[in-house]
């Protein structure tokens, strides 16, 4: 693929993609866990909040250990999660505005 194709990814998109979609997960489990938790619904065992809490845990996790620099395979998931977004890989130096 060239370098200049204007309908190419680039790596913070991606990047952006990969972290929209865990914490989409995220927060639909972290619901789930809410409701179990103040819903005592009948017939349903109380260790069934487990099943979200993991899913939550599992979409954090995600986040942290595998969204990682296409290039040097830096881990950049909390790097991106926090509030400072920066413009390159910290590890490597590749601009995330670089076509994959």
């Amino acid at each position: 693929m060239d370098d200049q194709d204007p309908g190419a990814m680039t790596i913070g998109e991606m990047l952006k993609a990969k972290i929209f979609r865990a914490r989409a997960v995220a927060f639909g489990c972290w619901l789930l866990f809410a409701a179990t938790m103040f819903f005592d619904l009948p017939g349903l065992h109380r260790g069934w909040m487990v099943v979200p809490f993991v899913g939550f845990m599992g979409a954090v996790l995600y986040i942290m250990w595998c969204v990682n620099c296409p290039r040097c395979g830096a881990r950049l998931g909390q790097v991106l999660s926090g509030t400072s977004k920066p413009n390159f890989c910290p590890s490597c130096g590749v601009g995330l505005d670089a076509h994959v």
